[in-house]
């Protein structure tokens, strides 16, 4: 894989993740529907299905992604990927984690870092929808964490028909992450200020669920002290953070596996990745430079966003994906 080259002048880990996220670029999927999947304890998950914009041959191959934290279905590395796979063939299915995007009204419950089970409900719900059929689960950031959870506990216990696993800077390391995160308010500030959101937005959808009562003050450590691990039957957020993260479920991990993450990611610990020992069918690629999902600089097909185009690339050279013309325009972004 070719190494990541940052825009001249765009080398700071911070511009790379703040200008990641603000340039969502135009490039939208094709019309969506959506399916509301229920869960073993009556919630249901929302997934967007986006069709590919063509079709070649009999066989289309399908892919769930999952969003990061604070994100929903809307946020830009979704949309950005769904297109570029619609244009290469593939359905798409967008998930709304719990209480998330457009699932906020269908569950009662608040998604968290280790909800890998609900994940393991879409895939075998997508398998026996689509039973002859490949299929590939791609995470972003706090979604890359629960698919590579999900894919060491499910092991070779997962459908025949999943094929591969990618996941773009996933906090693999919970709490080495929130330490770094600890020592960066602004980007602190934001996931707050996203969480805090969504649960009040939660709460006025299910009036009768446990108020939450936050201090004016909030860091994201706190958050999870008072909400996620008490919600979810963990003593504190150390404790939920510990069980969480998939660091200690990837060498159980069988299909094939593509990692990305940056060196200079202001908030993914990358010393977890450098002392990972993986088994052959697992990739890691460690960049220099990108930050937090940036990784903006020429990707070799046109296009400025280089990891989601070498995303797209491995997914292809796994599971298959058009060639034809209209394809490449799918990877200029």
């Amino acid at each position: 894989m070719s190494s990541f080259q940052p825009i001249p002048f765009l080398s700071n880990p911070h511009v790379q993740t703040i200008l990641g996220n603000l340039l969502t670029g135009r490039p939208r999927p094709a019309r969506s529907v959506q399916r509301a999947v229920a869960l073993p304890d009556g919630d249901r998950i929302v997934l967007h299905e986006s069709p590919p914009r063509h079709v070649d041959g009999e066989v289309i191959p399908v892919a769930l992604i999952v969003h990061g934290l604070g994100g929903c279905h809307r946020s830009g590395y979704m949309q950005r990927t769904a297109h570029r796979l619609n244009a290469l063939g593939w359905r798409v299915f967008r998930m709304d984690l719990r209480a998330a995007g457009a699932g906020m009204r269908f569950a009662r419950r608040f998604y968290n870092a280790a909800c890998s089970a609900d994940v393991g409900v879409i895939v075998e719900y997508l398998a026996s929808t689509y039973p002859n059929v490949p299929l590939a689960v791609v995470g972003f950031s706090l979604g890359g964490n629960i698919v590579l959870k999900y894919a060491g506990e499910t092991a070779e216990r997962g459908p025949p028909t999943l094929r591969a696993i990618a996941a773009l800077a996933p906090p693999i390391d919970l709490v080495r992450c929130s330490d770094l995160m600890m020592r960066q308010p602004l980007y602190d500030a934001f996931y707050v200020h996203h969480l805090t959101r969504q649960v009040a937005e939660h709460e006025r959808c299910f009036p009768d669920v446990p108020r939450a009562n936050f201090p004016r003050r909030l860091i994201l450590r706190q958050f999870d002290d008072l909400f996620t691990a008490p919600r979810w039957g963990y003593s504190d957020a150390l404790d939920y953070y510990q069980k969480a993260s998939a660091l200690q479920k990837i060498g159980a991990i069988r299909l094939p596996t593509f990692i990305l993450t940056a060196r200079d990611d202001p908030f993914v610990a990358v010393e977890p990745f450098e002392a990972l020992t993986t088994p052959a069918s697992v990739e890691v690629h460690i960049s220099n430079h990108g930050g937090h999902l940036g990784f903006l600089g020429a990707d070799g097909a046109g296009g400025y966003r280089w990891a989601e185009t070498r995303l797209v690339q491995w997914l292809a050279t796994q599971i298959g994906g058009s060639s034809r013309p209209e394809s490449r325009n799918g990877l200029r972004q």
